[in-house]
């Protein structure tokens, strides 16, 4: 279904969109694959302003790689927004040009909501080597919290004069 600009010039009321996505692939985007299970609905309406306005709630899952092992991560979302409608991108609001399919409006709205760095909750097996290995952050902060600060061992030398 695409959403064109001339058609939400004339509306009376509100014109509303529903949203049914099963599986829509992403491409070119480092930190999502795919979005699956979006539902929901997008309505357009004039404010009291009469300007034109977007209101959206959508649900859905991103499926992200995950940031150490690559493999897919499901991150639920549920977002709802009310903003103006623009029609130049540098301006403050949904901007919105001649045409767009539910699909592209979709991806339009959820890539800012996406996470950049997921992890699976699940135990990870770091790979290891001859005299090296990977370790978590935990396992660093842990493994340095006796450690004395370089600069500062010489004060671990220093004997106080006590005056008799």
């Amino acid at each position: 279904m695409k959403i064109y600009l001339k058609d939400l010039a004339n509306i009376a009321d509100e014109k509303i969109y529903p949203v049914a996505i099963q599986r829509y692939e992403v491409e070119n985007n480092l930190f999502l694959r795919r979005l699956e299970n979006v539902t929901g609905d997008i309505t357009f309406y004039y404010g009291s302003s009469d300007e034109l306005r977007i209101n959206y709630q959508l649900s859905g899952t991103f499926i992200c790689p995950d940031a150490i092992t690559l493999e897919d991560v499901e991150v639920s979302f549920d977002l709802s927004e009310d903003e103006p409608v623009v029609s130049e991108p540098n301006e403050d609001g949904f901007f919105l040009n001649e045409t767009k399919s539910i699909e592209d409006m979709v991806l339009y709205i959820v890539v800012p909501e996406v996470p950049i760095k997921v992890v699976k909750n699940k135990k990870i097996e770091y790979s290891r080597g001859d005299g090296w290995s990977f370790v978590s952050e935990e396992d660093y902060e842990a493994s340095r919290k006796d450690e004395i600060d370089p600069r500062l061992q010489k004060l671990k030398e220093y004997r106080f004069e006590e005056d008799d």
